[in-house]
């Protein structure tokens, strides 16, 4: 019986794995079992190459705060980037955590959410755009996640949809509209509905990995892949959650992390910004970070233009641009010669990129520079 790969000489399934080569087929003997196993391994091998249909599930990046900074994050905000909160009440907190010790992991960081100030339920959620998310319509696809706790909790977790009397890539908000009690399910806004039926997961203090599977129905325009507590937390407890991926496929698989710019790429396409990758935005941080700069043409108190600057990847609608004053509490445009701040500071932005005006200090002069640091959000 033919065992080797024609063109290596080596087993199949070793010249496919060492080459990424169409593996041979087996001859007829092949008994059932044997193929079964064959198709599992092969399963196992591509499972990291499948498409992840969610972004940032290693919690990388968070750039709306310091990411290793605990920091409150308003209802219905984003956290690590594209993972927004939901919460009962008053407040939940976000941190990117540590995760090159923490047992069975393969991701350098993962995310972790704390309650705090008053004890309540919390929700971890990640709306996916409609361009990915209408492409799986009728398919199966599993979400999959490692999950731990301070305490052992059960966390709940489903695959939500935007039913069709929704309006694509609109989310609603308040996503949440009720809580309920212990064990009762939150009640959703408008047009949402969870797939099939939420899961209860047992989380403990050591990382696990949990999945949920579903079928797409044929008409939903929005998923959302979902987590929430089952009961209330108590002050100062914690949820994290590490190596979340949504993919095509019956079963949960391997998880591989993309390539560190790719990953970044996707979530610029929603969040950008001037400052270093784990920098917060502020008002009146320095000079000393890569802002905008531009020369003034003309002195005194004249409108000022800056060129033409143009995000990384086209954005996935025309962003809200907020910006910052390097050298002062304000979001004016500011004259780094002459120290002092221009006015009347104005954005013009489409998804792929802006400019700004200004009106010149009036002791301004011809050629100073015009400094600025800007962010841009373009989220569902």
């Amino acid at each position: 019986m033919p065992t080797d790969d024609l063109i290596t000489g080596l087993p199949v399934a070793t010249a496919f794995k060492k080459n990424h080569l169409i593996p041979v087929v087996q001859d007829l003997e092949t008994t059932p079992e044997t193929r079964k196993g064959e198709l599992e391994e092969l399963k196992q091998f591509l499972a990291p190459y499948n498409n992840d249909y969610l972004i940032n599930g290693f919690f990388r990046f968070a750039q709306r705060q310091t990411p290793g900074t605990l920091t409150t994050i308003a209802q219905d905000q984003y956290s690590a980037d594209r993972w927004r909160i939901s919460r009962e009440n008053a407040e939940v907190q976000y941190q990117r955590s540590d995760g090159s010790a923490e047992a069975g992991l393969t991701s350098l960081h993962f995310g972790t959410w704390k309650k705090i100030t008053n004890a309540g339920k919390l929700m971890i959620y990640q709306p996916i755009d409609g361009i990915n998310s209408v492409s799986l319509k009728g398919k199966e696809i599993t979400l999959q996640l490692q999950m731990k706790a301070n305490v052992a909790k059960t966390i709940r977790v489903a695959i939500i949809e935007l039913q069709n009397a929704g309006t694509i890539n609109v989310i609603p908000a308040p996503f949440v509209t009720a809580w309920g009690a212990s064990g009762v399910d939150p009640t959703l806004g408008a047009n949402l509905a969870i797939i099939t039926g939420a899961q209860s997961k047992s989380v403990t203090t050591a990382m696990q990995k949990f999945s949920v599977t579903v079928t797409v129905p044929s008409n939903s325009k929005n998923l959302i892949c979902a987590v929430w507590s089952n009961s209330q937390f108590s002050v100062n407890d914690t949820l994290s959650i590490a190596e979340a991926g949504l993919f095509v496929s019956a079963s949960e698989g391997p998880w591989l992390q993309r390539p560190i710019q790719q990953e970044l790429i996707l979530c610029q396409r929603y969040y950008w910004k001037t400052f270093d990758i784990d920098t917060a935005p502020a008002q009146n941080a320095g000079t000393t970070f890569i802002h905008l700069r531009w020369m003034c043409v003309t002195a005194g108190a004249t409108t000022s233009r800056s060129p033409s600057y143009y995000f990384p990847v086209e954005m996935f609608k025309s962003p809200t641009i907020t910006t910052y004053n390097p050298s002062a509490a304000n979001a004016e445009v500011r004259d780094s010669v002459a120290a002092a701040d221009c006015s009347a500071t104005a954005v013009t932005a489409t998804p792929k990129g802006f400019n700004i005006s200004t009106t010149g200090n009036a002791g301004g002069a011809a050629g100073n520079p015009h400094i600025v640091h800007v962010s841009a959000e373009a989220e569902l």
